[in-house]
């Protein structure tokens, strides 16, 4: 009895050690853009959604053009326990209104693009005193970027932009402009 107890246990060491290797390999290749080794590939019926099982861990992707696109082209990959949830987020359009205009953007890669911008901004009190040149709504939320201050508002919130973001989004808008 004490035997198959001892056995159990050592079993279930080593299948532990195993996970958390795996899960640290895979984890390096998914945040270097890579596409997870040590997994079970399983993708969704409209071939939009892929899914890796791992040992305690999954990883989450969604494939931005067509399932036979490299790992590389995905739109939006997220890694965690078993249990994670994660879906697109719900915004398809992004409205910019600049120079007197309104341009509407609904490429997936280019909202996203524009939503990581303004969502994974870090936001603080203190607005600057410049004029508002693009006034952005994505899911019924208005932001106003400053080119002057290199700076987004959000209400009575700021946060800086960077020059190639904002570089970004004015060669979008060019493009659609065209």
């Amino acid at each position: 009895m004490k035997k198959k107890v001892w056995i159990g246990v050592g079993i279930f060491f080593m299948v532990f050690v195993v996970g958390m290797i795996t899960n640290y390999v895979d984890s390096g290749r998914v945040t270097t853009g890579h596409e997870p080794k040590y997994c079970i590939k399983i993708n969704s019926k409209d071939s939009s959604k892929v899914t890796y099982w791992g040992l305690g861990y999954k990883v989450i992707r969604y494939v931005g053009v067509s399932p036979n696109e490299p790992y590389e082209s995905n739109i939006g990959a997220k890694m965690g326990s078993w249990f994670m949830k994660y879906e697109l987020p719900k915004s398809s359009v992004v409205e910019i209104e600049y120079g007197g205009e309104t341009i509407v953007i609904t490429d997936v890669k280019e909202v996203e693009m524009i939503e990581n911008i303004l969502m994974n901004s870090k936001y603080s009190n203190g607005i600057c005193d410049g004029i508002s040149t693009h006034k952005i709504t994505l899911n019924e939320d208005v932001y106003e970027i400053k080119e002057y201050c290199r700076e987004i508002q959000k209400g009575n919130k700021q946060a800086a932009i960077s020059a190639e973001d904002l570089e970004r989004i004015n060669q979008m808008i060019s493009e659609k402009r065209n």
